[in-house]
């Protein structure tokens, strides 16, 4: 292995996790974050002059169906559908005032924070990014989200702002992993070798053999079991498979 001098991390249950006191029945926490969410979402709108974006029942019912719908259709085709396309197809459909962009993606801010406000650190994620950063090894960032604002907020929330050079979320390229374009997005940044970038992520599927496929050394990290990695268990293998970031430390250093 060449010595590595830049890594890219994933987003979610990589570098951060939902806080873990949190009890949910699901495994991707929507019923204590997307709900709530969609609730303040709802309320937000109306205060803001969408009238009956609260007081239509069917409001946060309908966005949380399309917003699944169109979860489900990026994930098979590989193509990000923004979570702003989400809201305007809900209100178009209710035949509620959709109006301007930015007023929606204000109004999107207030959905995610019930995300984001419950995101914390995986443990040793502070102490891993340091570390890379003091051996002048080049921080990246590549997410499938459908917010690419939700992201940055959360890194900032973290204290990590300007660490990641790229950031780079599904929602601002259009594409998602492990579709080769989204890699791409970032590998055209760094302007590095291959096998001198490492991928660092949670999931077989879309993290590990993404960046495979472009001959980058890869770290899987399982310390919060990927709903994706069934699927890919028998048929994608990392260069390194570790189940806490802090063994990561002498691996990447």
């Amino acid at each position: 292995m060449k010595r590595l001098r830049g890594v890219i991390f994933d987003y979610g249950n990589t570098l951060v996790r939902l806080d873990p006191s949190v009890r949910s029945a699901r495994t991707d926490y929507a019923d204590v974050v997307a709900r709530p969410g969609a609730a303040r979402l709802g309320a937000h709108l109306e205060r803001s002059g969408v009238p009956g974006a609260a007081s239509t029942p069917a409001f946060v019912e309908r966005f949380l169906d399309i917003r699944e719908r169109n979860r489900l259709l990026a994930e098979s085709t590989g193509f990000e559908i923004p979570a702003l396309d989400s809201l305007r197809e809900t209100l178009v459909a209710l035949g509620l005032a959709a109006g301007e962009d930015a007023d929606l993606e204000r109004a999107l801010e207030e959905f995610f924070l019930a995300e984001v406000e419950l995101m914390r650190p995986m443990p040793g994620a502070g102490e891993l990014l340091e570390l890379l950063r003091e051996r002048g090894i080049r921080l990246a960032m590549l997410s499938n989200a459908t917010s690419g604002r939700t992201i940055e907020d959360v890194i900032r929330r973290m204290g990590w702002s300007g660490w990641f050079d790229p950031l780079v979320v599904s929602a601002d390229i259009g594409v998602r992993k492990p579709r080769a374009e989204a890699f791409r997005a970032v590998l055209g940044r760094l302007s590095l070798e291959p096998g001198e970038i490492a991928m660092v992520g949670d999931s077989l599927y879309h993290d590990i053999e993404g960046a495979q496929a472009l001959g980058l050394v890869t770290f899987h990290v399982t310390a919060i079991p990927n709903s994706f990695d069934a699927k890919a268990a028998g048929s994608v293998r990392p260069s390194h498979s570790v189940s806490s970031l802090q063994e990561l430390i002498p691996l990447l250093s």
